[in-house]
């Protein structure tokens, strides 16, 4: 059960001595041994007087707030001030040690203070909300005579649920693995890290998994289990944590409204049954058929290109004269993104990978087909994960071969068929285009990825480009990412010119939209659709925006 106490108190001196009875005996009546309780008092009160110094220093006499709880078997020191006071501790350089030859008269210990905290608490933090300040300071209880024992093994984490954990060999004793929530992030693991991952039911402490990872795979460093824990928690792998407590039910029914995501049941086994019956095309007989279909609708299309160009002209005109003929073309375009994706299925399966989900989601401003196949990461050759990601463009380079082939046999009909066909070749035909976009989260991207071997290209270029602008700007700090410098120039080049493709293509559906609305003919549904879509793009534009806001407003920094 939850316990905490709230102190507001001036800052002044006089009442550090109200400071430590209240922490010693809070301490106390949760079970902390006195140890521990020494080592939470000394901490908190070198907090505080920094705290009426910085105070003193700004002329501000505002009072602060000192919160006291108890939860997860972890006692939470928190002290929150205006930003008035600057005591920025983030910005503190890191203490040295003096060498007991320098002349301690001429030492600067400004962040001494801190150094003592970090000695004594477990984890420290440091929260910037709004006008806000915070230092969150974190000690785990431990049993009497283990109080030296590092925090990160009297920890009991718990996986979230949802998440798929991808080994690189089943019949492996210690395999890698690569682990991924539900939301897309995902974490490469090594055998170590896998062995520790396993072994996380939230009822085994990680020194449990320590000694047993010493006893079957070796020593590891506490320090590793510390940044594998600090890794899942910025994903938000773990279970319980802070972040699903402070996310209440109706946020996460509008996360999901706004940003659909629909996987079919057994997805795995779904597709393990159509590469059952596509093995065949595993061989080079077969792939080689597949290419040669593909490119013999350059046949069709030369023979009849003036009929087509003629029916690709009266597009507009024939869908308003018969709207009858946009279900047949969505049933086809359907059918062939359905293909499209489990080519990229079948080639995971093939070498052995997991598919968990296959389905619908919504991304950037339209609904999109996906086949996830993030167990390609696996992969240990490079020619594996790259056939991986060409696998649904071949598929659908296939089909375009036979729609052209169709559409040609059709050709001067002036059927329903006729345009139906011809409309689908161009679709597919940009459609395949596109998927090679690499600015995009499609096929193109991901080989790209796999090119540069640099995972989350995407996500990491962008947070590049948003520390470096705005540290720029002065909103935030201007630190690069952990990446060398052939990766920080690939992510500049990267980052600009995915973020200008990403304006333009959430721009392009309002322009539409007017351009619809401006015109004189009478457009029936159309107009309908287009409502729908910016209704659906503003109130994303709207969540990421929002989100980045709150980003920009709310910063945590660790400090230990």
């Amino acid at each position: 059960m939850n316990k905490s106490i709230i102190l507001t108190l001036p800052p002044d001196g006089l009442w550090l001595g109200l400071v430590e009875r209240s922490i010693l005996s809070f301490a106390e009546t949760v079970g902390f041994s006195e140890t521990l309780r020494r080592m939470l008092t000394s901490a908190t009160l070198e907090a505080c007087e920094e705290l009426i110094n910085a105070s003193d220093a700004a002329g501000s006499q505002e009072p602060y707030r000192l919160v006291l709880e108890f939860r997860d078997k972890a006692l939470i020191v928190e002290i929150e001030y205006d930003d008035l006071v600057q005591l920025n501790p983030h910005k503190a350089d890191d203490y040295e040690v003096p060498n007991s030859a320098e002349d301690l008269n001429e030492l600067e210990a400004a962040s001494l203070w801190l150094h003592l905290i970090k000695r004594r608490m477990d984890r420290v933090f440091f929260r910037v909300h709004g006008s806000q300040r915070a230092l969150r300071m974190i000690k785990y209880i431990r049993e009497s005579g283990w109080e030296g024992l590092d925090w990160i093994m009297v920890m009991r984490p718990k996986l979230k649920k949802g998440l798929h954990l991808h080994l690189s060999d089943h019949e492996k004793a210690y395999p890698s693995g690569v682990l991924q929530s539900p939301d897309g992030a995902v974490l490469k693991l090594g055998p170590s890290e896998t062995f520790v991952i396993r072994r996380m039911d939230g009822a085994t402490t990680l020194y449990d998994i320590y000694m047993a990872h010493v006893e079957e795979l070796g020593m590891v460093s506490p320090s590793d289990l510390v940044a594998l824990y600090e890794r899942m928690e910025a994903c938000e792998m773990l279970a319980d944590t802070d972040q699903d407590r402070r996310q209440s039910r109706w946020r996460r029914v509008l996360h999901r409204v706004v940003n659909p995501d629909i996987s079919i049941p057994r997805a795995d086994a779904c597709v393990a049954r159509v590469y059952a019956w596509s093995r065949f095309l595993f061989t080079p007989f077969g792939l080689g058929a597949l290419l040669a279909l593909g490119l013999s609708g350059v046949i069709p299309a030369w023979m009849h290109f003036e009929r087509f160009k003629e029916v690709v002209f009266g597009l507009e005109m024939t869908f308003l004269d018969s709207p009858i003929i946009l279900l047949p073309l969505y049933v086809l375009i359907l059918l062939s993104i359905i293909f499209h994706e489990l080519g990229h299925g079948v080639v995971c399966k093939h070498y052995g990978g997991k598919v968990p989900r296959l389905g619908i989601m919504f991304y950037l401003s339209t609904f999109i087909f996906y086949c996830d196949t993030t167990a390609a990461l696996n992969f240990p050759r490079k020619r594996q994960r790259l056939l991986v990601s060409l696998g649904g463009p071949i598929v659908s380079f296939a089909v375009l071969g036979v729609g052209l082939w169709a559409a040609g046999t059709m050709s001067g009909s002036a059927s329903l068929w006729e345009t139906v066909l011809v409309a689908f070749s161009l679709i597919n035909f940009f459609a395949l285009v596109m998927g090679f976009n690499p600015l995009i989260k499609m096929d193109g991207y991901y080989i790209l990825s796999d090119l540069t071997e640099i995972p989350n290209l995407r996500s990491r270029s962008f947070l590049f480009l948003e520390r470096r602008l705005l540290g720029w700007l002065g909103f935030g700090e201007d630190k690069d990412l952990l990446a060398t410098h052939r990766e920080r120039r690939i992510f500049w080049w990267y980052g600009i010119f995915g973020a200008l493709f990403t304006v333009v293509f959430q721009v392009l559906p309002v322009v539409e939209f007017v351009r619809l609305m401006n015109a004189e003919s009478v457009s029936g549904g159309r107009l309908v659709w287009a409502v729908i879509i910016c209704v659906l793009l503003s109130v994303r534009v709207a969540s990421v925006t929002l989100k980045k806001l709150n980003a920009m407003r709310d910063h945590e920094y660790n400090l230990t």
